[in-house]
């Protein structure tokens, strides 16, 4: 985007449009290979999410870091790349790396860290590198139609390893698609972010390409029968958009802030307060988030000797802290197998306690929120900032029931990444 990415920062092309189709064919090659993975139909013979292929995704997106940090050096702005070092984005680096010596494992511990950063590196290269809005939406509707057309293609030809099958441990799915992810839930939160790109698209003036990627991925999200996500991309489309119409920029944030609250208290709210569950309850009786409330219940007593310093990034689950643990036979779930909090938020205490919670909801939440209120009123910045925010509240809802922030290589994070950074470049910057 040329007054994001800036003009040709460098003499080392002459020609301009040579500069601009650099630009352009690494800005697609970036969100291609973020939004697809260097692993797609990663299932072994059960159609479970296999496990293998870290190395390709170590080199993978360690060469996607490095092409990116040479294009933003080669072409970007100046006054671009030092708005990218924004402090409340280094908080977050500097406290994920201090969980790194909280954990007991720290080597494996600064590999994820390390990885992790990389990802968001290649992440915000995406952002950064066309060198208009029209080449942005170019590579962003590449990278959804690589996505779209790879999963439409598994589940007509490959069926068997796009479409959920009839064997354990999840039997019940059978014939609900996944298409390149490695479930059904993955899929449809993925997908439906990029639904809000085709109608981003659209809105833009690109009417055939953003419907053809709207129609996709709304029938695909509803082939996956992931029910939180079919509820969620309607209601987040209203609000954003809808909230735009009738309130300009302060009554979508407004709303969204509203409705990241009422679902925190719905959710961790009623495990650390009992009188919001017996509200909760009262309400909607037997709620318990498919048994979510029991995991959480198990994770906030395990963390209760360490919940100021966490137990490290990804140093918690599936290490004896949990496998060793006392068998929870009151609980719906045996909890000692289970890979994740289920929960966004709870995933953070985790791994830093609750100051780090407290900083992602600063990144994640809060500051956001400024950016789109404080972003200008030409059309192509709102634009953008109305995507993002889709976007990112999908990701934020969703989050309090699934667990994917700093995940590298999860395209829900990836994207919910990419909404941040934009947010932030539609208030700094105008865009053309």
């Amino acid at each position: 985007m040329s007054n994001i990415a800036g003009l040709n920062r460098t003499k080392a092309f002459e020609a301009p449009d040579l500069s601009r189709w650099v630009r352009l064919l690494s800005a697609q090659l970036l969100f291609v290979c973020l939004l697809v993975s260097f692993s797609p139909f990663a299932l072994d013979a059960k159609g479970v999410a296999a496990s293998g292929g870290n190395i390709v995704n170590q080199l993978g997106y360690s060469a996607l870091a490095a092409l990116s940090l040479l294009m933003i050096v080669l072409f970007t702005d100046p006054k671009v790349v030092l708005s990218l070092f924004r402090p409340v984005w280094l908080l977050l680096f500097g406290a994920l790396l201090l969980s790194v010596h909280a954990s007991d494992w720290p080597d494996a511990a600064l590999r994820a860290y390390l990885f992790s950063v990389m990802v968001m590196i290649a992440a915000v290269g995406a952002m950064c590198l066309p060198a208009s809005i029209r080449d942005f939406r170019i590579a962003l509707a590449t990278g959804a139609m690589a996505v779209l057309g790879l999963s439409y293609f598994g589940i007509v030809l490959m069926p068997s390893i796009a479409v959920h099958q009839a064997v354990p441990p999840e039997p019940q799915h059978a014939g609900l698609w996944h298409g390149i992810f490695s479930h059904k839930n993955v899929a449809g939160a993925a997908v439906a972010m990029l639904f809000f790109a085709g109608l981003y698209i659209w809105r833009s003036g690109q009417r055939s390409l953003g419907l053809i990627i709207a129609i996709l991925a709304a029938l695909f999200v509803y082939k996956t029968g992931s029910k939180t996500t079919l509820v969620l991309m309607p209601c987040v489309v209203l609000m954003v958009i809808g909230g735009r119409w009738f309130g300009g920029s302060v009554l979508p944030a407004f709303t969204v802030l509203a409705a990241f609250s009422t679902m925190t208290l719905m959710t961790l709210g009623t495990v650390l307060f009992k009188p919001l569950d017996t509200l909760l309850q009262a309400i909607l009786p037997g709620t318990t988030f498919t048994g979510r409330t029991d995991l959480w219940r198990f994770t906030l007593e395990l963390l209760r000797p360490r919940e100021w310093r966490g137990f490290g990034i990804e140093s918690f689950w599936l290490t004896p802290h949990v496998t060793k643990a006392e068998q929870p036979f009151e609980l719906s779930w045996d909890m000692r197998e289970i890979v994740n909090a289920h929960n966004g938020y709870l995933e953070l205490v985790v791994w830093g306690g609750w100051p780090l919670l407290a900083i992602g909801i600063l990144v994640l939440v809060l500051a956001p929120l400024w950016d789109y209120m404080r972003t200008p009123p030409n059309r192509e910045n709102v634009l953008l900032a109305d995507f993002c925010l889709m976007v990112l509240s999908f990701g934020l809802l969703n989050a309090f029931l699934e667990s994917f922030f700093l995940s590298r290589g999860n395209q829900i994070w990836l994207m919910m990444w990419m909404a941040i950074v934009g947010l932030h470049l539609a208030r700094r910057f105008r865009i053309t």
